[in-house]
């Protein structure tokens, strides 16, 4: 930004902020009208010229105004971002009792955030495989059928089948359940004090038995957990209405779970809300598009992503408060039911 002098910026936001609410390029003509800039149309069209060498905005045809590109969209989200906004009160995203689904609060989080923002909205569950134990049901469906079921903190099950060759005796799987609950509760899966804490001391039955269930909490895979999509009609109807090109590879890509996860993912190391414009987006079929995104969890661990799918033409500013706010409307609900 330091590139650019006070006039320079106020022109570009002018310019970001008329796109975004009309779709139409701004001329100077209109621009001396509408802001006080205190030049002529020839000065402003002077300025437009020296932003569109510097690559904030683009010429879409001969004699018509500009229009901000990826470079001039990302000049105006920092610029928001350096002005800072007080987001309101974060919306609740589920029903209050304990007994309450975490699914239901992140179907309802991508319901409420595609009704607010009118985009794709995209929320990623926890993994099965984040977050901590916090309590083990290891059950007897028949005599040598034996089910583990593992409820984590950040609202994971995940259930293992576990067929032995002779019949399981019941009071041991009773003792199973009690200890696994006192010793592996509140230590996290796949961590090396939690295989260690399965090597008990204890009788040579005892830890044959722990040994043969173990998988159930060491063999978990490290995938980034279910996706909640919401608004997906409209999302399609706004790009063919702005003539996108590349619907049909946008539609299989969202098709592949796996490839949006991975994008979220790449949210769920920051800190504060992350913005992918245009061009910085990885698949070339949404190098139209931007992401606006914000983790949620518990504490200082990150479970999962909420965010915003959209045309590089939309209102930033309105699509990072509800994100936000969405974000921490999730974060607040499984404090409240897991901790």
């Amino acid at each position: 930004m330091d590139d650019l002098t006070s006039r320079l910026k106020k022109l570009l936001i002018a310019v970001v902020e008329h796109h975004i609410s009309t779709g139409r390029p701004a001329g100077s003509k209109y621009l001396c009208q509408a802001g006080d800039f205190g030049v002529s149309p020839s000065t402003v069209r002077g300025e437009l010229s020296r932003l569109e060498e510097m690559g904030y905005l683009d010429h879409p045809y001969t004699s018509a105004g500009r229009v901000p590109t990826d470079r001039g969209y990302r000049f105006y989200v920092d610029c928001l971002f350096q002005e800072g906004w007080r987001p309101g009160p974060a919306r609740a995203v589920a029903p209050g009792e304990p007994g309450a689904q975490v699914e239901d609060a992140l179907r309802q989080s991508a319901s409420l955030l595609a009704e607010s923002t009118g985009l794709l909205a995209l929320v990623s569950a926890p993994a099965r495989n984040s977050g901590a134990i916090k309590h083990v049901e290891v059950l007897r469906l028949h005599p040598d059928l034996i089910m583990v079921v593992i409820i984590t903190t950040s609202g994971g099950v995940a259930k293992r089948l576990f067929m032995f060759d002779k019949s399981v005796d019941p009071g041991l799987v009773d003792w199973a359940s009690g200890f696994l609950n006192e010793a592996v509760c509140d230590i996290d899966l796949g961590s090396l004090r939690l295989k260690l804490r399965l090597k008990a001391d204890v009788s040579a039955t005892e830890n044959e038995f722990l040994t043969a269930i173990s998988p159930a909490f060491i063999d978990l895979p490290d995938g980034a957990g279910s996706l909640y999509l919401d608004g997906v009609s409209a999302f399609f109807a706004r790009l063919e209405r702005d003539g996108s090109a590349r619907l049909g590879r946008l539609m299989r890509l969202l098709d592949r779970q796996e490839e949006i996860l991975k994008l979220l993912r790449s949210a769920l190391v920051k800190r504060k809300v992350y913005l992918l414009i245009g061009s910085e987006m990885p698949a070339a079929a949404m190098r139209n598009l931007s992401l606006v995104a914000a983790n949620y969890g518990l504490g200082h661990r990150n479970l999962g992503t909420v965010g915003v799918l959209g045309p590089t033409r939309m209102d930033y500013e309105k699509a990072i408060v509800n994100v936000e706010c969405a974000a921490r409307s999730l974060s607040h609900y499984v404090e409240e039911i897991y901790n």
